[in-house]
Formats: C-alpha cells, structure tokens, sequence
C-alpha cells in the first residue's frame, strides 16, 4: 500500500476540508508543525481511517469533531466527521472513506453511527464499490502491525520500556498472522489439553466415563467440568485486569515523559524515578521471599511436622506422669506389686496378713503401669526426640518472614517520600493534573495487582482440586472399554498437536533469527556505540553491551526503537509471499529524543525501511535530509488556542 493523499473535514481541529497529498516515488514526505498544532491528531486520522481507532493521550479529550464546528450546529441536528484515504495496492487504485456521525445535544454531542466505504477503479476508471472493507484492508495492512506501520515516537519508545513483553506477544501475533503460523497455532490450540474441556483432548478425556457407568464417575466427571468452568472464569477475569493494568502503566510512563520533558521538573521526575525503582526492587524482594517461604516450608515439612507432634507428645506425657503420681500409693512399683501378689506370699511388707481379696486390689494398680515407668519412657522419648528438633532450621523460615516484613517496610517508606514529593510538586500549577492522573493511575495499578493476585490464588485452588478430580477419573475408569477407546484417541491426538508444535517451533526460530539480523545491521549502521541484538523464539529483544548490560540513553534507546521496526518491515518484505507487498511508514515526532549523529543516521537509513515514508517533525530536517530524497513538504498552521488548524504546501515557518 502506498497512500497518495488523506482528506479531512471536521476532524479535531482540522475544522474545514483539506487535503494532503503525499509522494509515492520513494522520496520522503514531509509534514512540519510546531507543538501541539497538530501532528498527532493528523497522524491519528490516518488510523481512524483505517482501523476506526484512535490513541489519544487520556488527558485529552476524546471527541473527534472540531469543539468550533459542533458549537455552531442545532440542538438535535446531525453532522459528520470525515476521512479519507486515496491510496494503490498492487497497481489498483482504491479511495478509503470512514465516516463518524454524531447527533447535537445540549451539553455534548453523541455518536450515533459510523459509516466504511472502500471503492476500486476498474479498467474503465470507474469507481465500484468493495464488499467487506474492514476485511480487505486488515489483508493489506494487518491491524496487528499498526503500530509498527504508524509510528509514534514518543509513546512508542515508552510503551517498548514498559511493555517490552508485551509488545513481542503482539508483534508474535501478527507475524504469525502475516506467515500463516496463526492457522498452526489455532490448531494446536484447538487439539488442547486434556484439562481443557472444550479442546478436542479435553472431549475426547470426558468421553473415558458416560452416565451409565456409574454413579461416582458421573459424579466426579461433573466436578471436573465445573473446575474447569471456574478456571476459564478466572482466566477472563485476569485477562480483563491485565488489559487495564498495562493501559494504565501506559498512561503513567506517558505521564511522567511529558512531565520530565520539563526542564524545570526534570529533577524531580529523577528523584521520583529513584524511589519508584528502590520500591519496586523491595517489592520484588517480598514477591521473591513470599514465593521460596513456601519452597523452605514443604523442605522442612517432615521436621516441622514431627517437631509439632513432640510438643504435643511432651504436654501429654508431663500430664500423664502427673495423673499417675496422683492414682498411685508413693513407693508402690511394679517389683513390688509382684512380690505382694505371689500364690506363697501371705503376709505384707509391713506384716499385716494378705487375703485373697487385698491382692486383687493390689493387682489393680497394674492397670495404671506402663511397661517402664513414665519418667523412664519420656526420658527414652525426648533423648531420640531431640536428635530430629535439631535439624529443624528455624532461622531459615523466620528470616524470611522478618524479611518479608523488612522490605515491606521499606517499599512503604518509598511510597510516603513519593507521595510527599508529588504534593510539593502539585504546588506548580503548569502539572498538578497530571500529578493528579498519575497518582490515580498509580493507585489503580496496586489495586489490580492485588486483584490479579487474588484471583491467581483461587485458581491455584481450583487447579489443584482438577487434578485431584482428573486422578480419581482416571482411576474410575481403567480398564474400561470407553476409557480405552478414548485414550487411543487422545494418543493420535498428541502426536498430532507434536507435529504441529515442532513445524511452528521451527518457523518461529527461522523469523526471530531473520529479525535479529535485521536488526543487528541496522543497529550497526546507526548507533554510534556497539551493541549485540539476541531476539527469542516469542519474538522479545534485547541490546545489550559486551557487559551484558541493557541499559541505554534516551537516545540509544530511540534508534533501538527504530531498528526494531526497519527489521519488521524488511523482514516482510524478505518473506517469499510478501515479497511484493509494500507497506507504508508514518513517524509522528521521531527525533525528539536523539542528538544529532544519531538523528543523521536514522535519517540516511529511511529509505531502507519502507517504500513511502511520511514524517511529521516539529524540526527542521532539510538540513539533514538530502534534497534528493525529500518529496511533497506540508505546513501545520493554528490559531493561539491550538484549537483550529489548516495545512498548506511548503516550508512555511513562522
């Protein structure tokens, strides 16, 4: 795809109609504009045009009319935001239209519909209409890739900091989409697991037990199946606040950007990012303490249990020894007790005479008597007793508890400077509501954290309940006819899912070595340092020096930014099937963050990336880019209130 021209009227605060067209002969086009005129909104309707979204920043207001225009409409009359897209795929002509249709009310105006059309000129240079839009533009510029095909510098960067993983599950997804590797997975998703009861293994374990088999098969096959419906619940629920837990850290690192881009406030942002990282490190020494107090717990877990049962033994043998000290005459052992009730013996050690009757009272008294006396035994008992006590490490499992507690502390104490430093900054009127949203979105964080915590737990429990549940099944049902039945079954079945696993390993190895040699070139060529590039099978990189460390400038970190979507883009176009698809590059305020070697080198490497770049900068690059290479050149121009925009041909600064 290479877009000839984007067309707007009533979009943010391009009010009036306009159109920009851009250069589709390999030369860069150009859009200039100074801060807050319009870069953004002008970079966003080029993705609501395409895929009906935009990303604003959560600051902002989220209305796509122009405030000015909506103002001069009628009380429940209608009106139109419009865009268009004029672009060729594959030598066709197509022309792209998304419309938002939004009805005046008295305080707001609500979007009623929105309205696609995407038409194709024929041979004849008519214009016909496509079915399926959506469809048909999702082949030809994949909505898992957007944000590599429209890039914006400044959430960009942040997001690949925070959200490094999840960038690469993105990024894993719509390569696989691109390759096809999405129908091997959906397939090896589809024959599952046998403890997932809607995969083809988990039907085919069910089927091990019908209802006539028995009345406890029945049973326990009922509690498998309503385990597994909790444990789906909880996966919802953890996708769900994991979702808003990342959007969230999002919205902070975009936050404290924007507020560290203030030179006045860039000293304060730094000491706010020491505390954040020495609370974070606490915290990961309470999640690392919590999780191996359990792995020191099930080690000494025979001690423990035997130290346990030696306390309770010693406070009922001290008991004991006391009831019988109490039952029986001082003096009288078991020797004696012989002695007294021997058939010869008729007289007493104190000479009173012994009847028949007197030595059955005597004898009585055995009924008390232990084999060896209760002193004797609990002597016997704490000597072998204390042997194991001694190899209960007791240190090992309340060091981790004062631990645990210590960091907690700390992580605390981090918590009050930061929020003493938030109200001293709130003082400055220029970011108190950004403070303000950030320290929301920071409490919103710790609250679904918590919460996916929580909800781990519970399905920890129901987990190990399905195993339980899946073992008695198993035992219910051996040697049943339908158990054998299925069993053959589910052993084609994983030599199936084997087959597609091992063709998706290997497809996944041959892309993510193709990526890291992508990358690794292009680091070469524009980073002024050396760096080596390791990309993993799920698509996750890292740039590390020959330390082994990852830490990087701004400005590092940039160019890595941009070396990690030029291998994107010319790994597409590497790839047999793609090599004749062309996909557009669309940068919003590229450069901020590098100097200027760094700048220079990216600069001289865009035309590597893509077939047609669209830059918009807030710089001058005609003194960077050769003239050559520059195209069609646009100017942002607005009002004082930044509220009303239009765009005009050339280089006009004022």
């Amino acid at each position: 795809m290479k877009i000839k021209a984007i067309e707007y009227e009533n979009f943010r605060n391009f009010k009036d109609h306009g159109i920009v067209k851009c250069s589709t002969d390999g030369k860069i086009t150009i859009v200039y504009g100074k801060n807050g005129d319009g870069k953004t909104t002008l970079h966003q309707l080029f993705q609501w045009v395409i895929y009906g979204q935009v990303h604003f920043n959560k600051t902002a207001n989220t209305h796509l009319y122009n405030l000015e225009f909506e103002s001069k409409q009628e009380y429940g009359s209608t009106f139109e935001v419009m865009g268009r897209i004029d672009f060729e795929d594959d030598e066709n002509q197509y022309s792209l239209t998304r419309k938002g249709i939004y009805k005046k009310g008295l305080s707001d105006s609500e979007k009623i519909g929105e309205e696609l059309s995407l038409q194709k000129m024929d041979d004849d240079y008519n214009w016909k209409r496509v079915d399926k839009p959506q469809e048909t533009i999702e082949k030809m510029l994949p909505s898992g890739l957007a944000e590599y095909f429209f890039f914006d510098g400044e959430s960009m960067i942040a997001d690949l900091r925070v959200k490094g993983k999840d960038s690469a599950q993105k990024l894993r997804k719509a390569l696989y989409s691109m390759f096809d590797l999405d129908v091997i997975e959906a397939a090896i998703d589809h024959i599952g697991r046998t403890d997932l009861k809607t995969t083809v293994m988990g039907k085919l374990y069910l089927e091990k037990g019908t209802i006539a088999s028995g009345s406890e098969i029945s049973a326990v096959k009922t509690n498998i199946e309503n385990a597994q419906n909790k444990i789906k619940y909880f996966d919802e629920q953890i996708d769900e606040k994991r979702k808003e837990l990342n959007d969230n850290k999002s919205l902070i690192s975009k936050v404290s950007e924007e507020i560290g881009g203030l030179k006045s406030k860039a000293e304060y942002e730094k000491q706010r990012g020491i505390l954040i990282k020495q609370r974070d490190a606490f915290i990961d020494n309470v999640k690392s303490e919590t999780s191996s107090f359990g792995d020191a717990i099930i080690d000494n877990f025979p001690t423990l249990l035997i130290s346990k049962a030696i306390l309770d033994a010693e406070q009922k043998l001290n008991l004991k020894v006391r009831e019988t000290s109490d039952s029986l005459p001082d003096g009288l052992t078991k020797r004696l007790i012989s002695y007294l009730t021997q058939m010869t013996n008729t007289k007493c050690i104190c000479g009173n005479e012994l009847c028949e009757k007197e030595k059955e009272h005597i004898k009585a008294f055995l009924q008390l008597m232990p084999p060896l006396s209760f002193a004797s035994m609990y002597q016997n008992f704490i000597g072998k007793a204390s042997n194991i006590k001694k190899t209960y490490d007791r240190e090992l499992i309340e060091g981790k508890i004062k631990r645990v507690l210590q960091n907690k502390d700390e992580a605390e104490r981090c918590d009050k400077q930061i929020r003493e430093l938030d109200e001293e900054e709130k003082k400055s009127q220029d970011i108190e509501e950004l403070i303000i949203s950030r320290q929301k979105a920071e409490e919103i964080v710790k609250e679904l954290e918590q919460a996916i915590n929580d909800i781990d737990k519970n399905k920890e429990k129901h987990e190990i309940y399905l195993k339980q549940q899946m073992k008695r099944y198993d035992e219910l049902t051996e040697g049943m006819k339908e158990g054998q039945v299925a069993a053959n079954k589910i052993q084609i079945m994983e030599e199936v899912a084997k087959f597609f696993s091992t063709e998706l390993e290997e497809a996944s190895d041959k892309y993510s070595k193709q990526l890291q040699e992508n990358i690794q070139i292009l680091l070469n060529n524009m980073l002024t340092t050396k760096r080596a590039v390791s990309v993993t099978k799920e698509f996750s990189v890292r740039v590390v020096d020959s330390y082994n460390d990852e830490s990087k400038s701004e400005g590092q970190f940039a160019v890595v930014s941009f070396a990690y979507i030029g291998g994107i883009l010319q790994m597409l176009r590497n790839e047999a099937g793609l090599r004749n698809r062309e996909y557009p590059l669309v940068l919003d305020g590229p450069f901020s963050k590098l100097d200027a070697d760094q700048k220079q080198n990216v600069v001289d490497m865009l035309p590597q990336f893509a077939p047609q770049v669209i830059v918009f900068s807030k710089d001058d690059l005609h003194d960077v880019i050769n003239v050559e290479n520059i195209g069609r050149v646009w100017t942002i121009q607005s009002n004082d209130e930044k509220n009303v925009a239009t765009i005009e041909e050339g280089k006009l600064w004022k």
